[in-house]
C-alpha cells in the first residue's frame, strides 16, 4: 500500500485548513466577547459618556480663552521686563552721576586738608 505524493500535500493542506478553520472560530469568538465587554462597557457609562461629549466645546472654548489670556500675560510680562531694565539702567546711570559727584567733593575735599 502506497500513499500517492499528491493525496499526501492534500492532506497536509486539508490539515493546514482545519487548524485555519479552528483558529478562525478561537479569533471570531474572543472578538465577540471583546466586542460584549466594550457594549457593556458603554451602557453602563452611557450618561458619563455624553456629558463629556457635551462638554467638549465649552472645553474647547475654555482653551481658546486660556490661550488668549496667556498671550495677553506674555505681553504684560514682556513689557515689565523692559520697563525694569530701563529702570535699572536708569539707577545705575544716577548711580554713576552720584558717584562722580562724591568723588568731586572727596577730591575738593583732600585738596583742603
Amino acid at each position: 500500500m502506497y500513499i500517492k505524493l499528491s493525496t499526501l500535500g492534500f492532506i497536509c493542506i486539508g490539515g493546514l485548513f482545519a487548524i485555519a478553520l479552528i483558529y478562525l472560530i478561537v479569533l471570531i469568538h474572543k472578538l465577540t466577547n471583546t466586542i460584549s465587554k466594550v457594549n457593556s462597557f458603554m451602557d453602563k457609562n452611557e450618561e458619563n459618556v455624553t456629558k463629556f461629549i457635551d462638554s467638549l466645546p465649552k472645553a474647547s472654548e475654555n482653551i481658546v480663552e486660556i490661550t488668549e489670556n496667556v498671550k495677553l500675560v506674555s505681553e504684560v510680562v514682556t513689557e515689565t521686563t523692559a520697563s525694569v531694565i530701563e529702570v535699572k539702567k536708569s539707577i545705575f546711570d544716577r548711580l554713576g552721576i552720584v558717584k562722580d559727584i562724591l568723588d568731586i567733593i572727596m577730591a575738593i575735599l583732600k585738596k583742603d586738608k
